[in-house]
């Protein structure tokens, strides 16, 4: 007996589809269901995603038994026909949560653990490290703020503060009072006391939560706290946090910016919720900010890239950014965290389990957009630098970048047809009333200009000193009208990169070149105050990186490293590096499945081809796989004789650290030797059941933090 599966899948009224699935039994008697990683094998469904990008599908489907001989490759007409001859044995629905289901993350499909079994490791991984923080991590606290171990029930009251419940006390117990003033409030207006039983001189008491969700309590960007003075600034004792009490006291509430501080180095502003990044993108804030509390982005809550511009007033510290992460994650963006950025150190940032969706074209990163180095000119002659901003220990995983064309309401069809043959644009050719010249199979067609433009990477799209940073189940797909010219899994055209790791990663669509670290390396360039580029770039370097599990689909070049080298700068370097398991396919293609290939791109282990610029890059003390030629496209790019070439089970071999680990002096300084800090793990923090294999020491708690991720 056979038997197939009639879906109907709907995300909303006018976004449905009819999929019909081949499904196998264990055993003759045993009738088969339909599973999410089955639905997520099928690529009408992986389309239906792709066209709609819905949040939720709800699947309506009905099994069948049929005698016939079936298979995949049979016409939804004829499995429409065996519905009404076959054998109805089942139905029941699936809802799928497209936001939070991270196999659509996956860069390949060759996954041999259960995506869903992936993300459930990670999210308990991440429960346990923010439990090993704990509130020792939150800045700016009284010394005196106890660690609550136990999680108290609360109650909420009229004006937004979520009450603990208070123990009973003997009579004959010692205590302590702390009032909190409510003279403010409508109702009640007597003070709220909370009681505590004295031990060792001393009570602790946990003060009242306030409520965030409540939005007419609620300030957004700002945060209640109390202090003991009624005309404070600061906030003194947390709400939600326990305290040690040696007397009565009386607190009042104060409202200050962010989650706290003064935004100075020493008492940085306080990022604890999304609202508050919602602040700093308004104020185009500029300072010292520390977040202390992983950050949850609500399903309906968008956000706004932050734009932080350093215009080198005469007071510099008042013109100085950072951002420090503390290692706690973002979660449910739906924009890049920063976008315009300069003069600015940016470390310690975690992006998970988000998508960014658009139809505008210009450069995009998770962590930021655009990093720019502006020169200014002063009229005395002297010339400022804001320097290149430095993004340290960051990481981006389980998330995408979909930037696709608006859907219009033609492409919004209720029924589901089969789409015709398209002709790829560089065979179309316009006549002067703008109607297609159809042309004979003996005429050569004519290749119209295609722009190419802007870059995207999973931490920056163009520019930044990029160092210690990591990127994982990472996803670009471009189909915009216009292509991208670089993509890469760490920036699409930074400064420097150094010491970092993609692992999984997949770029396809409309896209020129890109590299499993960065889409070019030719490095960066600074700009005048009106963004206008100065002519000469600098950096180009990429050191210390790895780059393993990568798909590229493009039309000039991939590279396992870098889609495009080549340089203005003299003696740019891509040293101690390696990068394994490549899936590239490049090229011009008369299809839409990149079957017949019209044109033949490039791709190259290390470097898939060099550019237009005047000087190459030295590849040294690299590993690349044997499958592809260090350099696929070799014009002013060279390898020296410590490359190697290896097969796959050799990049599990100890002996590779002898090749990566060496030190490189740099051309340009002989005082300049980087050293590879490649190092060994267990099999589970990067590797699979062949062993382990090796990664920056730099990175490793990054690893640590995704190891679900690192399986294969």
């Amino acid at each position: 007996m056979n038997y197939f599966c009639d879906i109907h899948i709907q995300s909303k009224k006018e976004q449905e589809a009819r999929i019909f699935i081949v499904l196998n039994g264990l055993s003759s008697d045993e009738i088969p269901q339909l599973t999410k990683e089955i639905l997520l094998e099928n690529h009408q469904y992986m389309d239906f995603r792709q066209k709609y990008k819905p949040k939720l599908i709800m699947a309506d489907y009905i099994v069948y038994a049929t005698e016939s001989d079936i298979n995949a490759a049979l016409p939804d007409e004829e499995f429409e026909k065996l519905t009404e001859t076959s054998e109805k044995c089942g139905q029941s629905e699936l809802s799928i949560d497209c936001i939070h289901d991270k196999s659509r993350f996956s860069a390949k499909k060759k996954m041999k653990i259960s995506p869903t079994l992936v993300i459930s490791f990670v999210g308990c991984l991440l429960v346990v490290a923010v439990m090993s923080f704990g509130v020792g991590k939150m800045l700016a606290k009284p010394e005196n703020v106890v660690a609550d171990e136990t999680k108290t029930e609360q109650s909420v009251n009229e004006d937004g503060m979520l009450i603990p419940e208070q123990e009973e006390i003997e009579n004959e117990a010692q205590q302590i009072t702390v009032s909190i003033d409510r003279s403010y409030s409508a109702i009640p207006t007597e003070d709220l006391q909370l009681k505590g039983v004295v031990v060792d001189g001393k009570a602790q008491i946990t003060l009242p939560e306030f409520d965030k969700t409540d939005f007419f309590s609620h300030v957004s960007g700002y945060t209640w706290g109390f202090s003991t003075d009624p005309n404070a600034k600061k906030i003194e004792y947390y709400g939600g946090q326990s305290y040690n009490f040696s007397e009565d006291t009386k607190l009042y509430r104060v409202l200050v910016k962010y989650g706290g501080g003064s935004g100075t180095r020493d008492d940085p502003y306080l990022i604890d919720y999304y609202d508050q990044l919602e602040l700093m993108s308004k104020e185009k804030a500029r300072g010292y900010f520390k977040q202390t509390a992983d950050i949850v982005f609500p399903d309906w809550a968008s956000h706004t890239p932050i734009d932080t511009i350093n215009e080198l007033k005469s007071d510099p510290d008042s013109e100085y950014f950072e951002y420090d992460g503390g290692e706690y994650t973002i979660e449910n963006l739906d924009s890049p965290l920063f976008g315009k950025v300069s003069g600015a150190v940016i470390k310690n940032v975690n992006i998970t389990n988000s998508t960014i969706e658009t139809v505008e074209y210009k450069d995009y990163g998770f962590i930021a957009c655009s990093v720019y180095n502006y020169r200014y000119t002063a009229e005395d002659g002297t010339r400022y630098d804001t320097g290149e901003t430095l993004i340290q220990h960051c990481s981006v995983s389980n998330s995408s970048i979909l930037a696709s064309q608006p859907q219009t309401e033609e492409t919004q069809a209720t029924e589901v047809v089969t789409a015709p043959s398209v002709v790829p644009p560089d065979l179309v050719e316009y006549n002067e009333d703008g109607n297609i010249i159809e042309k004979s199979e003996d005429t050569e067609p004519v290749e119209p200009t295609r722009q190419g433009e802007y870059a995207i990477g999973g931490i920056t799209g163009l520019g930044g000193e990029i160092e210690n940073c990591y990127v994982t189940n990472f996803v670009i797909s471009a189909y915009l009208d216009d292509y991208i010219l670089y993509a890469g899994g760490i920036s699409g055209k930074p400064a420097n990169v150094i010491n970092s790791a993609v692992y999984q990663f997949s770029a396809k669509g409309n896209i020129f070149n890109a590299g499993g670290i960065v889409g070019s390396a030719s490095g960066a360039k600074r700009y005048n105050p009106t963004g206008q580029e100065i002519p000469g770039y600098y950096g180009g370097n990429i050191q210390g990186c790895l780059a393993r599990k990568i798909t590229l689909y493009t039309e000039v070049s991939a590279g396992g490293i870098a889609g495009e080298a080549s340089t203005g700068t003299e003696n740019a370097i891509i040293s101690n590096c390696y990068t394994n398991d490549l899936d590239f396919s490049v090229g011009v293609f008369s299809d839409s499945e990149r079957q017949e290939i019209k044109k033949a791109g490039v791709s190259g282990g290390i470097i898939g081809t060099d550019g237009t610029e005047n000087y190459g890059h030295l590849v040294t003390a690299t590993v690349s796989p044997t499958e592809f030629s260090v350099i696929g496209s070799q014009k002013v790019s060279e390898y020296d004789d410590t490359v190697r070439l290896a097969p796959d089970y050799a990049f599990y071999q100890q002996n590779i650290l002898s090749v990566i680990n060496q030190n490189t002096i740099h051309p340009n300084n002989p005082k300049e030797i980087f050293t590879g800090s490649f190092k060994f793990g267990e099999n589970n923090i990067f590797g699979n059941d062949s062993g382990s294999l090796a990664y920056p020491a730099e990175i490793e708690d990054l690893l640590e933090k995704m190891v679900a991720g690192e399986q294969t």
